[in-house]
């Protein structure tokens, strides 16, 4: 067979097998959700009431600990396939890369003028070289993997210091259309407009010399794995409680309104309902919640008043589940449920919170500083920043009394 009919062939088996590995996943979430409810039906009435809730608790933390699994197995496929992307392009490296790559193993004075001639020096006065282009488009891709509110935000891209952004404000738009009879008022859009200055964020990983000499090992995927890790823990923070001075705008430091949870120290279901519809249905339509795990678990017990559980299990593996028909996203970084904490934010973060990551990484390799522990030092320099333009589009859960 020609090269590229087997090249389409295993592309086939491939494809192929993801979309099994997928339906197996889904069947087996769908039949442990199934089974729960069918013994949890059969039990109810047979048992006495504190017996059922201790046995319902215990049967829903056990089907939780299996979707975390199942979570976990997926996030690791996920790894797998950008591993394996990485590896299918080093045939078609670019001249860049290449010469990165050596410059990672060998240093610069060992380095070709071929390759010299190809490093980007840094303009920045933090020194260092400039990460090439596929290098840092890889990175980002891991980036979505570990990062929630990355793959819930709008992110953008700039060249230079900074952006100005609009914030948005309500207006009346009856002024802005008229049928016949109607007065057509005229009215300035209220847009301040919201500077974006991305900040320097650093990472550093330090492999062990002999796996950077090791021409077997993938010393290059090795880094971009630990330093998307490394800046996913960091920003992820910043994004969800950052005081916006020299790093990000968290949404809980944003201005953003709350809805009390009727209880002073629980979530409770019509706290949840209120959230969902204090939330205008412009930015409802595509809302989204944030909370972490801890609470999911909590969540997961509540009942409306027909004693239907709130949570939906995704049946369909790699979909997030839901809350009210609305998709579940957990970050570690949000707070637990205590009294007058803020442990739930429920919005459109597509629409009301922005990423800005300046294009370009920066690194400086480090021989010296970990030489007699036989490492050798790679400092990343990127700079990124976030904050909320539309406080309009989200609520925050208040754990208080009415």
């Amino acid at each position: 067979m020609e090269g590229l009919q087997v090249k389409e062939l295993v592309e086939k088996v491939k494809s192929e097998l993801a979309r099994e590995a997928k339906e197996d996943a889904e069947k087996i979430i769908k039949l442990i959700h199934d089974e729960r409810q069918k013994y949890e039906d059969a039990l109810k009435g047979r048992i006495s009431e504190s017996d059922f809730k201790v046995f319902q608790e215990k049967s829903q933390a056990a089907e939780l600990e299996i979707k975390k699994k199942i979570d976990e197995l997926e996030l690791r496929l996920k790894q797998i396939a950008v591993e394996t992307a990485m590896k299918e392009q080093k045939g078609a490296a670019s001249p860049e890369r290449k010469a990165f790559v050596s410059w990672i193993r060998k240093g610069e004075k060992n380095l070709s003028a071929d390759e010299l001639k190809v490093m980007r020096i840094s303009e920045d006065v933090t020194g260092g070289y400039v990460t090439p282009v596929e290098f840092d488009s890889r990175i980002i891709e891991i980036l979505k993997v570990f990062s929630p509110i990355r793959e819930m935000a709008e992110v953008f891209s700039i060249g230079g210091a900074g952006v100005e952004i609009p914030k948005e404000s309500a207006v009346d738009m009856d002024a802005f259309a008229a049928w016949p009879g109607e007065t057509l008022a005229a009215q300035d859009l209220k847009f301040a407009e919201e500077r974006f200055t991305p900040f320097e964020l650093q990472a550093l990983v330090t492999p062990k010399r002999t796996l950077i000499e090791d021409a077997a090992f993938d010393i290059e995927g090795y880094i971009q794995r630990k330093v998307a890790e490394i800046y996913a823990y960091k920003e992820g923070k910043a994004f969800v409680v950052g005081d916006g001075v020299n790093k990000p705008e968290g949404l809980l430091s944003a201005n953003i309104s709350s809805v009390n949870s009727g209880d002073a120290s629980k979530i409770t279901a019509d706290g949840l309902f209120k959230l969902v519809y204090n939330v205008s249905t412009p930015y409802a339509r595509g809302a989204a919640w944030l909370l972490n795990r801890l609470t999911i678990l909590e969540v997961r017990l509540l009942k409306d008043q027909e004693n239907r559980y709130l949570w939906q299990p995704a049946l369909q593996a790699g979909e997030p589940s839901t809350l009210l028909g609305y998709p579940v996203y957990e970050s570690p970084d949000m707070p637990t449920v205590a009294s007058n904490a803020y442990p739930v934010i429920f919005g459109n973060f597509k629409a009301g919170y922005k990423i800005v990551d300046r294009v370009g990484m920066t690194v400086q390799r480090l021989v010296e500083k970990w030489a007699t522990e036989g490492k050798i030092g790679f400092l990343f320099w990127k700079r990124v920043d976030g904050g909320v333009t539309v406080p309009d589009a989200f609520r925050k859960l208040k754990i208080a009394a009415s």
